[in-house]
């Protein structure tokens, strides 16, 4: 009598301990869609302990950290042709002046101290 959650295809890769060792991937796949086809499905929470686990037990990390020697990107990104509003060259232009009337205004001399 067929297994009604296992498909065929996925029985006979899971009961091939060569297959199922080498593409823990798959492996993992189909194990979870047996089990949501049994109604059991498995949560988040419960994935990532057996992720977790798998990773203790295999020492296979999944993540691979890359160490680049050097900057990786080492030329800057050319700057943004802008179009300077009139407002903003106002601002530009009267920013010496709220510099020092703020100084004057906090009892210090220079422009710059604001």
């Amino acid at each position: 009598m067929p297994n009604k959650y296992v498909l065929p295809e996925e029985a006979a890769f899971l009961t091939n301990p060569e297959a199922a060792a080498a593409d823990r991937v798959t492996r993992q796949d189909y194990w979870f869609h047996a089990k949501q086809r049994q109604g059991h499905p498995i949560r988040t929470d419960a994935g990532n302990r057996l992720h977790d686990l798998e990773a203790r037990l295999s020492d296979r990390p999944t993540l691979v950290h890359v160490v680049t020697e050097g900057d990786p990107d080492p030329m800057p990104p050319a700057p943004a042709v802008s179009v300077m509003s009139e407002v903003e060259a106002g601002r530009q232009r009267a920013q010496p002046a709220i510099f020092s009337a703020v100084a004057r205004a906090m009892g210090r001399t220079g422009g710059d101290a604001a």
